[in-house]
């Protein structure tokens, strides 16, 4: 295993500088395209259905071959919540990759420090969620609530940010299960198995990073209806259970 480790260091190193100069430069190219389709937010779906084709193609030239199993469990018709692990910085595009209706997806506010991305999120878009401040916080909650009441599907990551141990999960934070109970929608819950040996959250020289498959089982979803707010802490250990069972089958984490 030592071995092994020490003959792929070099390739994961060159990997992570050619995965970081493609999608850096992806981006630019795209950029004009998203500046205008994002300035207003009539154009939004457009803008979405662009930032599908660039997910595509960054993933396309990286190697990643995305694999779902159960994708028939987001034919749903109405709003619903997506819950999914955060193991990677890959994980939002395979959801944009797997997923062709528009979605709103939300992101810790720190992402509106990061060049050009922030596009995606400071126009309204998407939605930053500051959770250092109960008043932004309260904010960003209410325009959740905004995007399930117009019909579209929201995605949370409960666990907020990139597992530093994934595949093991980290604490997962209410937002998700309290945003579907208050809505009485559906949660659909979906397991990343291998985007965290894709593009591990690690330095530049540390942590795995190779081409290869991102699986995506996408669970069955998880009624709501009938729940008030006291089901909150169950069902959220409920939804970590489901979305960690193939992790521990996998990883014994």
């Amino acid at each position: 295993m030592n071995f092994f480790r020490i003959i792929s260091y070099p390739f994961s190193v060159l990997y992570k500088i050619y995965d970081l100069l493609y999608f850096s430069l992806s981006l630019i190219l795209f950029y004009p395209l998203f500046l205008y389709y994002l300035n207003k937010e009539e154009r939004f779906s457009k803008a979405f259905k662009i930032l599908r084709i660039f997910v595509k193609q960054w993933l396309l030239f990286t190697g990643v071959f995305v694999k779902t199993k159960g994708k028939e469990n987001l034919n749903i018709d109405g709003p619903f919540v997506i819950a999914a692990n955060h193991s990677s910085f890959l994980d939002p595009a395979i959801i944009y990759s797997i997923y062709d209706k528009h979605f709103v997806f939300t992101g810790k506010q720190e992402i509106e420090k990061w060049p050009l991305f922030h596009i995606f999120y400071t126009s309204g878009m998407n939605i930053l969620v500051d959770r250092k401040n109960r008043i932004g916080a309260l904010k960003s909650f209410k325009k959740m609530m905004d995007v399930i009441d117009s019909g579209k599907p929201l995605v949370i990551l409960p666990e907020g940010t990139i597992s530093e141990e994934a595949p093991k999960l980290t604490d997962f934070k209410t937002g998700a299960v309290s945003l579907a109970i208050q809505k009485n929608v559906p949660i659909v819950p979906i397991t990343f198995t291998t985007n965290w040996k894709r593009l591990q959250r690690k330095g530049l020289f540390s942590g795995k990073a190779s081409p290869g498959i991102a699986e995506a089982i996408i669970h069955e979803p998880i009624i709501t209806k009938g729940m008030d707010k006291t089901a909150t802490d169950m069902l959220n250990s409920r939804l970590k259970e489901v979305i960690n069972q193939p992790l521990q089958e996998l990883y014994n984490v």
